[in-house]
């Protein structure tokens, strides 16, 4: 089993100033060229990494391939990590039960206790691990799969891709100069795509407005979309909230749709005062945009028919 180390509660500020320094540089990391191999991945078991973890290994490192060992994989595959390496640090979320007294509980005690209606305390303990890019390991021959020529996702290929997934709900095109989810109507209202600068950026748009119908009330029922339009203005916390969502959301979809270069969301330089706000004042706004993103591309790509 793979050594873990306890990190300090500061882990979530260490990754939010990291964020506001490149938005206040005007850099926005989630809109920098993907890599064309696609989603960060460990290249021993095919485990795609998601929620913050796909965001730092996607929106961070500059690799030519997105690919990942730990060192003790890395060293089970006959490799070794090259001397002064630098790796990548991950995170993942350790439960710790208490009772109501503070009291720790054991996996049985906690079954009992719900099994009696009696309340639990659920803690998220993050801890750390730590990995490296491919390219830092000598002495594996790496099976790297051969990049396919796809310039620009076809439009075919994306009209295919949106109707495999699931519970998206009907795509109109009345008004022809925005884009926006109707949550009242639970429909998406998208301009012509000649009326975009190219297919990419079409779909770009309708992937972002796909993440934000998850939040309708009868999916994953968020506050950006279930709250009344006066509490949830532009500008306001759920609103801004849900714009971080439905971008990091729409980045994904592109990947798995084969768009590797996503164009700027047209109005994304609009919502970076809102972000930083945010990540100023909560140190966990990233970490729970990242998991509600991915809960959404989870909804699309799981949810039954």
């Amino acid at each position: 089993m793979q050594r873990t180390t306890r990190v300090k509660p500061d882990l979530y500020q260490v990754i939010t100033d990291k964020v506001i320094a490149l938005l206040e540089a005007g850099t926005v990391p989630w809109q920098r060229p993907w890599n064309q191999y696609g989603l960060a991945r460990n290249y021993a078991t095919g485990h795609v990494y998601t929620g913050i973890n796909a965001f730092l290994l996607n929106f961070f490192p500059n690799f030519d391939v997105p690919f990942y060992l730990t060192y003790k994989q890395a060293q089970a595959l006959g490799g070794q990590v090259r001397k002064g390496a630098k790796s990548e640090t991950v995170y993942f979320f350790k439960t710790l039960y208490k009772d109501d007294d503070g009291k720790n509980l054991n996996p049985t005690q906690v079954a009992q206790l719900q099994k009696n209606d009696k309340s639990v305390k659920a803690i998220p303990m993050p801890r750390t691990f730590h990995l490296f890019n491919v390219a830092d390991v000598d002495g594996i021959d790496f099976a790297i799969p051969e990049l396919k020529e796809n310039p620009s996702a076809p439009i075919e290929v994306c009209d295919d891709f949106v109707d495999s997934l699931q519970a998206v709900p009907n795509v109109h095109h009345k008004d022809l100069n925005r884009a926006f989810y109707a949550p009242k109507a639970d429909e998406i209202n998208m301009p012509p795509l000649p009326r975009f600068s190219s297919p990419e950026a079409y779909y770009k748009t309708l992937f972002h407005e796909i993440i934000h119908s998850t939040g309708h009330a009868s999916r994953l029922s968020r506050p950006g979309i279930t709250l009344p339009m006066e509490q949830r203005t532009p500008g306001s916390e759920p609103h801004a909230f849900e714009e971080l969502i439905a971008e990091l959301g729409a980045v994904y979809l592109c990947q798995h749709a084969g768009i590797s270069r996503q164009p700027l969301q047209e109005n994304a330089a609009a919502y970076i005062d809102s972000y930083l706000n945010l990540l100023k004042n909560d140190k966990r706004f990233l970490f729970q945009a990242s998991s509600q993103a991915q809960k959404a591309l989870n909804f699309l790509l799981e949810a039954p028919m």
